[in-house]
């Protein structure tokens, strides 16, 4: 099969914003028209996933696409059995860690920081993404209006929210109000977006304490402004729960800085630790040095690797 036979695909998502971005990343890059398909998995297959077979979704059934991608782990039935439903003609990647046998895929990617091994597994340190210049571009025009009427220079703060891996607890969330005042207090203007999984208190405390300053806030209401951030920050400070946020902040390439919220997850530490030792990311420690920041293009990589191996 080569890139030109590739006339349809799809992206099986169950709802994960990050995950089909970071679908859409690979599938943009390829330069492939896509259709994104809804799962809604049964409790059997949520439960069970990886493993299990789910029930036929009217969404996914033949005729079978010629490309699927996917990524979360309640996708994993549904990528399984197309491939073994269209006997291998419809080819699979699977993006993160499925933590089952590589083969169960023609492709898969994962984190560096993940421990999967195989001779189809391409890994990058930081997570595949949309963020191109033209994305960038895009939005920045889109919300030149209102970016105009603030006075720079601007900091971008990406905020994320509770996990597996992350509380943001008070004292957290404090950290994160702190930044932002210190932002105000030495002259520059914030611009902020929340994400689904910031606390409302954290919601809330950064209202009031933008009540009467000029700045841009995404608290969840409308479109969110997020790429037009990257674009117009001269640097960013980013909450440590997202590899996602992190990654597109570096392939901007941008300064990034990250609150030190701590967690107990091995998974995240070495991310954040292979980062802040390799120069990409700083602790934010009261202080702003627009230090050089080196691009790192993940999604460059996995294409890449699409084209030698499936192509």
């Amino acid at each position: 099969m080569v890139l030109k036979e590739i006339k349809k695909s799809w992206i099986l998502s169950s709802g994960l914003i990050g995950c089909e971005n970071q679908c859409l990343g690979v599938i943009e890059r390829l330069g492939i028209e896509t259709e994104i398909k809804k799962i809604k998995p049964s409790m059997a297959v949520s439960v069970f996933a990886p493993y299990g077979t789910p029930f036929l979704n009217p969404q996914v059934r033949e005729p079978w696409p010629d490309l699927v991608i996917a990524a979360g782990r309640k996708t994993i039935p549904y990528l399984k059995y197309i491939r073994r439903a269209s006997k291998k003609e419809c080819k699979t990647i699977y993006l993160q860690d499925p933590r089952i046998d590589s083969k169960e895929f023609d492709i898969v990617w994962a984190p560096e920081h993940d421990s999967i091994e195989g001779n189809n597994v391409v890994k990058t340190i930081t997570s595949p993404n949309r963020v191109t210049n033209e994305l960038l571009n895009y939005h920045h025009d889109k919300w030149l209006g209102k970016l105009s009427k603030l006075k720079g220079p601007f900091i971008g703060f990406l905020i994320g929210g509770k996990s597996k891996a992350y509380n943001f607890n008070d004292d957290e969330c404090e950290k994160i109000i702190q930044a932002i005042n210190f932002v105000i207090s030495n002259g520059y203007t914030p611009l902020i977006t929340l994400s689904r999984r910031s606390p409302k208190k954290l919601s809330n405390r950064i209202k009031s304490l933008l009540i009467n300053e000029k700045n841009l806030f995404y608290d969840g209401k409308g479109d969110n402004p997020y790429f037009a951030i990257l674009k117009a920050s001269e640097l960013i400070i980013t909450t440590p729960d997202s590899a996602n946020m992190i990654s597109e902040a570096i392939n901007v390439p941008k300064p990034v800085y990250y609150i030190d919220i701590k967690t107990n997850s091995k998974r995240f530490n070495k991310f954040i630790n292979t980062l802040v030792n390799s120069g990409h990311i700083r602790p934010f420690e009261n202080n702003i040095d627009y230090f050089q920041n080196k691009k790192l293009d993940p999604t460059k990589e996995i294409v890449d690797y699409i084209y030698k191996n499936l192509f």
